[in-house]
């Protein structure tokens, strides 16, 4: 018989509990990012979208420019839900790759929304074509995720489940990617506000743009349908100050 009693197991860190890593920004900020991004896509790619929404003193080419570098700096700081985040990001070759990957299957299955919807181009929108959703991370996310959910209830020409299979595939590969962790929790919490009041005046600003399109494309002319789903506006009335 041993002479030395079997020792007591050390507790568990933090009394059992798995420790909680909180990214930077809540799901409802990364809500208003994507769809800034989205509004913002639609109105940049496509001069005659510009052209018919800008005006001389709120949507001016200093307003775009300005609306478009800050959505491109917070794309930094968005990968998904339960984003890691850091105040110095280099993208990683693991994420290139994905990107890139990512990006080749959602071209070509809109290759084929373009050919079954050329005579009814207000379906194109759903497919992510319209719409630059290579402007950030949120905005590709959500057209994959959008394209995914849309093909459970469309076919398209030579787009079979195995195509669905894929791109949901290369989408979750992308969202994957690591960034880097901010150092230090002081530097998180300031880090956490300064985004936080970025977001908001992105809501604003892209507000603004919706505003601007209910005003240049009624909902009272149903030509305009098309063009108000592309700015997710109402289809039946003004959209609300």
């Amino acid at each position: 018989m041993s002479d030395n009693p079997t020792p007591t197991p050390a507790p568990a860190p933090n009394g059992g509990k798995t420790p909680k890593h909180h990214g930077l920004l809540d799901k409802h900020q990364l809500a208003e990012i994507s769809k800034t991004s989205t509004i913002y896509g639609v109105v940049n790619g496509d001069p005659a979208i510009l052209a018919q929404i800008s005006d001389d003193q709120v949507i001016t080419p200093a307003f775009m420019t300005t609306l478009g570098g800050d959505l491109d700096a917070m794309s930094q700081y968005t990968g998904g839900a339960s984003a890691a985040v850091t105040d110095a990001i280099q993208e990683t070759d693991a994420e290139t790759g994905a990107k890139k990957l990512l990006l080749a299957k959602i071209h070509y299955i809109q290759s084929k929304a373009k050919i079954k919807y050329a005579a009814n181009k207000g379906v194109l929108p759903e497919y992510g074509i319209g719409i630059n959703i290579d402007i950030s991370r949120p905005a590709l996310e959500t057209a994959a995720d959008t394209i995914f959910n849309k093909l459970k209830t469309d076919t398209l020409p030579k787009i079979t489940a195995q195509h669905s299979t894929d791109l949901k595939a290369a989408s979750d590969a992308y969202k994957q990617t690591k960034v880097a962790q901010v150092d230090g929790k002081g530097d998180a919490t300031v880090l956490r506000t300064k985004l936080a009041d970025i977001v908001v005046s992105l809501a604003v600003r892209r507000r603004q743009l919706q505003q601007a399109a209910d005003g240049e494309y009624p909902f009272t002319d149903p030509a305009n349908a098309g063009m108000r789903r592309k700015f997710d506006l109402p289809p039946n009335r003004p959209l609300n100050p």
